[in-house]
């Protein structure tokens, strides 16, 4: 017996009929059988890693010890019914006595109870394998897709026969896995990416069931913590002469030092120091203007945080995942999620001090409980590049044709093929499928975490700092009673909302003046609309101990406080 011809012969004791079917299907194994039982005779021609297989109807095969691996001289593109005969062929006429002996040892056993165990411990490689071994050919994007994908709920059914099969049932794809510690000799219907994808994720989930969390012990394969060291000691270094010289002494021309080191920190690959320092210099600007919004204890945490940021990313001394947390990304990565139920909680027109415009649309996620939001933003800092919101605001939306995004910020919709974000951040890219749905209203949605009350908004964030992660907005929904009382703040520059609970609690909710809404103000200061406002719901972002009101609710309907009072669309607020 030649060597290679001993490996096909194990090869074939995992060729079982539960094997074939998966490989192949049903119909396709039975008119292989069926070929058999007519007469179909196999010839074998022994090589050195393969054999050759000659059909007696003029067919010709060649195989190796792996299914993923064949050749056949008829046209199928995919696994053809020669291929199953060659195998089915040489397991009838080939078989040892003692295989045969095996075989009927193991069919008496699966009578017996104690049979379950030796079930499970033919794969126990799933949850006592390493790791490192099984994923080494796996590229770090596919890994880093997979762990992402992890993070959304997904129920999985087991069936164990031949193979252990894990069914995603939400994704409708199947893996079937073999005694072998191998993802590589696991059966997927997807091909491709998306096949070694299926088999990672199918055996991550069923390790999740079992217990098992894999997400550190593998996220060290996806980060790239390459960087410029040298810009790192150059930030530091400046951030220290700025706290040393203080913003009393400090020179206008600290101004171009901050836009050079952006730059420096932009081609050193450091995207979030730059945003830090585009941060910082939009601070200071507030300050030499002598803005009433510059806020020296923001000024100081921005300052506190990257500079802190840079004494760790210099010393070298945290992990390769906690260092790709401090130097961020230029372009969030974004991944293919099955299904998303949204509800549409209005839109927020901002500006930041760094230099960038935009429009956030936020939605409540019935699936995961989280607020998702999709942005349009623009860089604005260059002259040539303005942005409007109110063109943006009633143009199309990509998955849509017919939606505008006016209406998208207060509809209920059902996204497939979406792919978001870490941050939960929604992308307009080709593939995803959108629905409307009857929209609910307000009073029936339970948003969870997010549905607070006065005492919990007012109470002081005690959500601990946290120097490797990403900071996130902190928003509520409230239930109003009514309007007690607006005015506006000639010191600040802002209109002050005063809102009532049913409980007689009261609550100021903030909105700053600047040109671009100056038409809002003055409606809302005059108490169009909101005198007569009553039961409804505020949805609100918490900064600083202040509350920022971003639309109202009621009912089903929506108004986003910026984009529908600012343009002369005020008549939708007196019928919320």
């Amino acid at each position: 017996m030649s060597g290679f011809e001993q490996k096909y012969r194990i090869f074939l004791e995992l060729c079982t009929e539960d094997y074939l079917i998966r490989y192949a299907n049903k119909g396709l194994y039975k008119r292989s059988l069926k070929e058999l039982d007519n007469g179909v005779t196999v010839q074998y021609s022994w090589n050195d890693a393969s054999v050759s297989c000659q059909l007696s109807d003029g067919t010709h095969c060649t195989l190796e010890n792996t299914l993923d691996h064949w050749q056949c001289s008829c046209p199928s593109d995919n696994i053809c019914k020669h291929i199953l005969i060659s195998i089915l062929y040489y397991q009838r006429e080939h078989q040892t006595e003692d295989t045969l002996n095996q075989g009927e040892a193991a069919s008496s056993a699966e009578l017996e109870p104690e049979s379950v165990l030796v079930t499970e411990s033919r794969f126990r490689w799933m949850i006592e394998s390493d790791l490192a071994p099984l994923i080494k050919s796996f590229s770090s994007s596919l890994i880093e897709e997979v762990l992402f994908r992890l993070r959304y709920p997904e129920q999985i059914e087991l069936l164990e026969d031949s193979l252990l099969t894990v069914r995603l049932v939400k994704q409708e794809i199947e893996v079937s896995y073999t005694e072998e510690a191998s993802l590589a000799k696991a059966l997927c219907k997807i091909k491709q990416t998306a096949g070694n994808m299926a088999k990672l994720e199918a055996l991550l989930r069923y390790r999740m069931q079992q217990g098992l969390d894999d997400t550190e012990a593998i996220s060290g394969r996806v980060h790239d913590t390459t960087f410029s060291l040298q810009t790192v000691r150059e930030c530091r270094s400046m951030l220290a002469g700025l706290l040393k010289t203080g913003l009393a002494r400090l020179p206008q021309s600290y101004m171009a030092q901050l836009e050079t080191l952006a730059i420096t920190a932009h081609s050193g690959h450091l995207p979030e120091i730059e945003r830090s320092l585009r941060g910082i210099q939009g601070e200071l600007l507030l300050f030499f203007n002598r803005h009433v919004r510059f806020s020296m204890q923001s000024m100081l945490n921005r300052v506190s945080k990257l500079y802190l940021a840079l004494q760790v990313l210099e010393q070298e001394k945290v992990s390769t995942f906690k260092q790709s947390q401090l130097i961020g990304s230029f372009r969030s990565k974004y991944y293919t999620v099955p299904e998303l139920h949204l509800y549409g909680l209005g839109a927020d027109a901002w500006e930041t001090r760094s230099g960038y415009r935009g429009i956030t649309y936020y939605f409540y996620c019935f699936d995961d409980a989280e607020i998702y939001t999709y942005s349009d933003v623009r860089a604005v800092y260059y002259e040539d590049n303005p942005f409007s919101y109110t063109e943006h605001y009633g143009s199309f939306t990509p998955w849509l044709p017919n939606l505008t995004f006016r209406q998208f910020a207060g509809e209920e919709v059902q996204f497939r093929s979406v792919k978001v974000n870490e941050e939960h951040r929604l992308s307009s890219g080709e593939g995803a499928r959108l629905t409307l749905l009857p929209r609910t209203g307000v009073e029936e949605v339970n948003l969870g975490k997010y549905m607070q009350d006065v005492a919990s908004v007012l109470a002081e964030d005690s959500r601990p700092f946290e120097l490797f992660s990403v900071p996130q907005e902190r928003l509520a929904m409230i239930k109003v009673a009514r309007v007690v009382e607006h005015r506006f703040d000639k010191q600040s520059q802002d209109l002050i909302l005063t809102m009532e609970s049913d409980q007689g609690e009261t609550l100021d909710l903030t909105l700053p003046y600047s040109t671009e809404w100056e038409t809002m103000i003055k409606r809302l200061e005059s108490g169009y609309g909101p005198r007569t406002l009553e039961q409804f719901y505020a949805f609100v972002r918490i900064e600083q101990q202040r509350i920022y009101p971003i639309s109202f609710l009621k009912g089903p309907t929506v108004i986003s406080l910026k984009l529908d009072t600012g343009y002369g669309r005020t008549g939708r607020i007196g019928r919320l």
